[in-house]
């Protein structure tokens, strides 16, 4: 497969022992010493003093953000050298290439808390960034001498500023996005719809852009008789030009240095390698930075190629021959239909090659990344082949009509740009409502779990024998065999995962046999933590539904989450409560969303039980015995009425509860005391400490009674109520509980296999 390519077999070392270094136990080539570095000299809330170069800025959040590299950080503690961080500021008028002082506070990027968190720290330490600093006072700024660094910036500013004076807000930010590579005036709506379907790589320059545009101009100009040389320097200028102009972005470099190895080659009269050029482009941005193999761009841009030379030029060549048999057959078929008929069959063939062959090259290439989406995002969008089908055709026009658009708008006026963009309005709305069609067809997500490393290797290695195996119906069929097997739902075992929401609950229970449950799900302290923390984790375990959602009450920090995923039509197949719940507000705004969503609304009395063969849940409170307190004002106490389960798993399915659990939502001790005295629960392995923790609740009495084994405590480590208190805490440990915390441990989970915590 590497025959000859002596460039590449290097390039395949290189990145095989850097990802070695990067995503192995031992980081032996030194990857993490710039992170390790500030870990250990900086602390959040640092106040800091720094010189350094502005070497990137974005517009972001309506703020820009400044990117520092070849920086001295001074602390009371010493001086960091040679590193590299990012500050938002309120003006923009800093040019690239800056030296700039400042001081200000360090803020250290968040790491996840739970599985299947967005990793930022990762993600800004692939991009060679390590920390930011807060509260930003700019001492001095020095601007280059001898060249406006800050031209491409400002001309991609006045582009955008010209699609949004033109078009509708949500269109300007599509056309920006697309031809500027700028995406602060891209809603986040937007962003989620294309995404949704599988057209995020629509949004982004990558190698589209440089096929239509540098591409093209350099055919024109060979075409008009320019030498080879000239065509090359005029052609890979542009494209120098227009990556930066759009930022400059992985896949676009990636994209545009490949295009520069096209134009060497026809330059010295030697044949163009595809593969030789991805390799030389991966070595040349691994050596800049070697933690680019932990960006999911550089993986995905790289992983599309390898999947075109190794997977889809393939079947396409396979398809084109197996279509050049079937077109002699039909010629001599159609012989004697005449003219009309040769139109006609020429008609036909030229519509079926587009689109199969478009079909057999996209299932190529998706075959190629598919790992990396589900690696990346845990979920595939179905209808994604057909949708590129559709909407790849319009991007030639939608592209050259805005850089047109963008180019005359600024030598001559914004009426004439007016006229050029007036046709991107009806392309924009036609992209839009044909992904708003397909994103509301069912199914139009697939949530998939994580496979493991050995699923992945034994994948690819399939996928390539199926591809130049002889058989074409084998292949076919064996290819779409090993890709559906990404989607085949795996149960797992019985398994409890307190997820680290802050100030909050959100408990993921899986029953072993199929069956999904959540208990409460909201936070006061994380914003969007239905979007951030519930829905990723979700998706990392594989679970596209929750069969039965309890709501122990209606507090913010107990269903904020559910609200938001009901919102992103997350599907919830049954919403529990009790049924003496009072009927607020939040209330009626849940059950009217659940209806909407097809969600049902189930009540629970005291006794009440739900559940499958092996897990079960019992209504414990509230009872004819309920404790509640209602205010002078006649407020109720909504906490002394939360929906309280006791939990049961019968591992074999012989009636035996192997495990049990008490989930008391915010009770107090009043409310404790009830169930204590009426020996509903008692001797359970697992208490979710009621309240946070609160000094309120966690009663001597209702713990010797419950004697658990284990306690955790889901809270925030800075809250404004004091949780966990020493009180409590000191009350769970006399009843002989081993207690773990959220706030200290991120997510913790138990399974058949014992406690494991997010954090060690």
């Amino acid at each position: 497969m590497l025959q000859g390519r002596s460039l590449c077999k290097i390039s395949l070392l290189i990145v095989i022992m850097i990802a070695l270094s990067a995503y192995g136990p031992y980081d032996f080539l030194g990857l993490y010493g710039a992170s390790g570095a500030v870990d250990m000299f900086l602390t959040d809330g640092d106040s800091v003093c720094s010189t350094g170069q502005i070497y990137r800025k974005e517009i972001k959040n309506n703020q820009t953000q400044y990117f520092i590299k070849d920086a001295q950080v001074i602390t009371d503690r010493g001086t960091l050298s040679d590193i590299s961080y990012t500050f938002n500021f309120d003006s923009d008028s800093f040019p690239i290439k800056s030296k700039i002082k400042l001081s200000g506070t360090v803020s250290k990027f968040m790491e996840p808390r739970n599985q299947g968190e967005f990793n930022i720290k990762d993600y800004y330490n692939s991009n060679g960034v390590y920390f930011q600093i807060n509260e930003v006072e700019v001492i001095d700024v020095n601007e280059p001498d001898y060249f406006d660094y800050d031209c491409f910036y400002r001309l991609n500013k006045s582009v955008v500023s010209l699609y949004s004076r033109v078009l509708a807000p949500s269109e300007a930010g599509i056309l920006s996005s697309i031809v500027a590579g700028n995406k602060s005036e891209l809603d986040e709506n937007t962003r989620s719809l294309f995404q949704g379907v599988g057209l995020a790589h629509i949004l982004a320059v990558s190698g589209l852009h440089v096929s239509i545009v540098c591409m093209l101009l350099y055919k024109l100009l060979r075409r008009f008789g320019v030498s080879f040389l000239l065509s090359s320097i005029f052609a890979g200028a542009v494209a120098f030009s227009y990556g930066i102009f759009t930022g400059g972005s992985l896949s676009s470099v990636r994209a545009i240095g490949m295009f520069l190895f096209n134009l060497l080659a026809q330059v010295l009269g030697e044949s163009y390698d595809m593969l030789t050029a991805a390799g030389a482009m991966a070595i040349i941005l691994l050596v800049t930075n070697p933690l680019y193999i932990k960006n999911g761009s550089f993986l995905l841009s790289f992983g599309a190629i390898l999947g075109i030379w190794y997977i889809a030029i393939p079947l396409n060549k396979s398809f084109m021959m197996f279509r050049k048999e079937q077109k002699n057959r039909w010629n001599l078929r159609w012989h004697c239909h005449g003219r009309m008929g040769d139109i006609l069959l020429k008609s036909i063939n030229k519509l079926i090659d587009y689109i199969a062959g478009t079909l057999i090259f996209s299932f190529g290439i998706n075959v190629g990344i598919l790992p990396l989406l589900v690696m990346l995002y845990h979920e595939v969008p179905t209808y994604s082949l057909i949708l590129n089908i559709l909407i790849l055709p319009v991007m030639p026009s939608l592209l050259l009509l805005g850089i047109a658009g963008g180019i005359m708008g600024i030598l001559v006026g914004v009426g004439v740009t007016e006229i050029i963009l007036k046709p991107c309005h009806f392309l924009i709305m036609y992209m839009e409502a044909i992904s708003e069609f397909f994103l509301g067809l069912p199914h139009s997500k697939l949530i998939v779990d994580a496979h493991g490393f050995m699923f992945i290797v034994v994948y690819y290695i399939l996928a390539i024998l199926l591809v130049r195996y002889k058989n074409r119906i084998i292949r076919y069929i064996g290819l779409t065999g090993i890709y559906l097997m990404w989607f085949i739902p795996f149960n797992g075992g019985f398994e409890i995962d307190f997820l680290d929401v802050g100030q909050g609950d959100g408990i993921y229970v899986n029953s072993g046999d199929g069956i999904h449950y959540f208990i409460d799900g909201g936070s006061t302290s994380k914003s969007k933590v239905g979007e951030y923390t519930i829905l990723p984790f979700l998706k990392y375990k594989g679970v596209s539904s929750i069969d039965y959602w309890f709501l122990s009450h209606m507090d913010e920090d107990h269903v904020s989450g559910v609200f938001e995923l009901l919102e992103q039509d997350y599907k919830i197949e049954n919403i529990v409560l009790s049924a003496d719940i009072p009927k607020d507000d939040t209330l009626v705004e849940l059950i009217g969303l659940a209806e909407e969503k097809g969600t049902e609304i189930l009540y629970m009395n005291s006794g009440d039980v739900l559940g499958s063969k092996h897990l079960r849940f019992t209504c414990v409170y509230p009872n004819d015995s309920a404790a509640v307190h209602v205010s002078s004002d006649g407020e109720i106490d909504l906490n002394a009425l939360s929906l309280c389960l006791l939990m049961e798993y019968d591992r074999d399915g012989d009636g035996v509860c192997d495990y049990s659990g008490f989930f008391g939502g915010d009770i107090s001790s009043e409310q404790e005391t009830i169930i204590a005295d009426l020996g509903l629960v008692k001797d359970i392995d697992l208490l979710k400490a009621s309240h946070h923790g609160s000094r309120f609740s966690s009663d001597s009495t209702f713990l010797e009674y419950l004697s658990p084994e284990t306690a955790v405590i889901s809270c925030s480590k800075r809250n404004r109520y004091g949780h966990p208190s020493i009180e409590a805490i000191e009350r769970i440990e006399d009843a002989g509980a081993e207690i773990f915390y959220t706030m200290n441990s991120g997510q913790i989970s138990i399974s058949d296999e014992g406690i494991w915590s997010f954090i060690p």
